[in-house]
């Protein structure tokens, strides 16, 4: 197993379909050395399937953690990274899963970050809300003309490269900040949408894509405590001066 620190890594499935697809996963993950398997809203219980494909992997299942919303998933998550291939009006920052910026592998190697790489449904992946709820996408370079691959096939490839960069010891040399949760982030987007209705700014009815746009910001962001302290504290200013 990865014994790195304490590093925090949880594979991400999203409404999976099928228990043998669950087990491979879990075997894929034991295979690179990894621990924490999580579920959203399985369509199929973890049945004896699942544990015949998981092989060595049972307590990779065992442990694997339930979740009924994709919002409970990663709420105490400070890195998310959602794997799709999917274009998008408002363009996410992406990178090809064996050329990930030397920031996030950073963050992805310290003690101090969560971390959830997600990935969708076999036959229809991530919906746009669950991608933008995401800090980064991350894409396998596939052939073009058949790019589908089986969940667990794409897990194997994501936690292969995962356990590259973890095993790297050229990469901490980027200082890591004690960023955010993503519940913390959306309780910042609520209230910073909140004000700007009260200043007339942003009208949901003819305004529908700012919010995206300014969910895209912050997770760019990436905010630390203390600027979200900042921030909130600004925002409550405002909203304490309209009364």
């Amino acid at each position: 197993m990865i014994k790195k620190n304490n590093i925090d890594i949880e594979f991400i499935l999203v409404e999976p379909s099928h228990p043998g697809n669950i087990g491979a996963c879990a075997r894929a993950i034991k295979n690179m050395g990894f621990k924490k398997l999580a579920l959203v809203n399985p369509r199929k219980k973890i049945n004896e399937e699942a544990f015949h494909r998981a092989k060595g992997a049972k307590d990779i299942l065992e442990n694997a953690v339930i979740f009924d919303s994709f919002d409970l998933a990663i709420n105490e998550k400070n890195l998310i990274l959602a794997t799709s291939a999917r274009k998008r009006t408002i363009q996410w920052p992406t990178y090809f899963v064996d050329n990930i910026s030397d920031e996030i592998k950073s963050q992805m190697k310290s003690e101090m970050i969560k971390t959830g790489i997600v990935f969708g449904r076999e036959d229809n992946g991530l919906s746009n809300e669950e991608l933008q709820k995401c800090h980064y996408h991350l894409i396998i370079p596939a052939n073009e003309e058949y790019s589908s691959l089986n969940l667990s096939h794409a897990l194997q490839i994501v936690a292969f490269e995962i356990r590259k960069i973890i095993f790297d010891d050229e990469i901490n040399k980027i200082e890591v900040r004690d960023v955010v949760s993503n519940q913390e982030n959306e309780k910042l987007l609520e209230h910073l949408m909140e004000v700007l209705k009260k200043i007339d700014f942003y009208d949901p009815k003819s305004s529908k894509q700012v919010k995206t746009r300014i969910d895209r910001l912050i997770k760019k962001s990436r905010l630390d405590k203390m600027e979200m302290g900042i921030l909130r504290g600004f925002l409550s200013k405002i909203i304490d001066f309209e009364k």
